[in-house]
């Protein structure tokens, strides 16, 4: 029995079970050649037989049936290819948003924690120091001018702010690479 043109009774249960059994095989390894994935290629020729069957009042098949087998798994690949690098290019781009969520998240703890390093370390100096770091450093005051709101000699607070950052430096010994390193990414970030 061979089943070539548009003859064909695709009505009839096993006219329709003798085209499955006859391309089956030969379609999967087409589809396979397109997808290179042995599930996907079994899927889109299963999903031809199934319209086949569905459609199969209303299919006027007008080229031999090998070729229409074989166009229609072709086209049905062709889309499921499109369909993959569609998913595949939403996947990478959900990966890089959750990649830069992740980035954001590790940062804002990694700089919480270095804040509160910093805060302590400060907080730990000797008054005096502490008061002269803070006017240099937060308050942006020059030599002079600490010197002359708290009364004492520039070399004092050259001396101070040189004390402060010693003991700064030992006390947050532990964390200085993390703590260059994170200020180095957000100049990199700022450029």
């Amino acid at each position: 029995m061979e089943f070539i043109y548009a003859k064909v009774e695709l009505t009839d249960k096993e006219t329709h079970e003798h085209l499955f059994k006859t391309w089956y095989e030969p379609l999967c390894k087409y589809a396979y050649s397109m997808l290179k994935d042995q599930f996907e290629a079994e899927d889109v020729v299963q999903k031809v037989f199934l319209k086949l069957w569905d459609d199969r009042h209303n299919t006027n098949i007008t080229t031999s049936v090998k070729s229409y087998l074989y166009m229609a798994v072709h086209n049905i690949s062709l889309n499921r290819i499109k369909q993959l690098k569609i998913q595949q290019k939403h996947n990478q781009q959900f990966a890089l948003e959750g990649q830069a969520e992740h980035n954001e998240v590790y940062e804002g703890v990694v700089e919480k924690e270095l804040d509160y390093k910093i805060k302590l370390a400060i907080a730990q100096l000797p008054p005096k120091c502490r008061e002269v770091f803070e006017l240099s450093r937060f308050e942006m005051l020059s030599y002079k001018e600490i010197a002359r709101q708290l009364e004492i000699s520039p070399n004092t607070v050259e001396n101070q702010i040189a004390k402060a950052l010693k003991l700064l430096r030992e006390n947050l010994r532990e964390f200085i690479s993390v703590i260059v390193l994170y200020y180095l990414i957000r100049l990199v970030e700022l450029w």
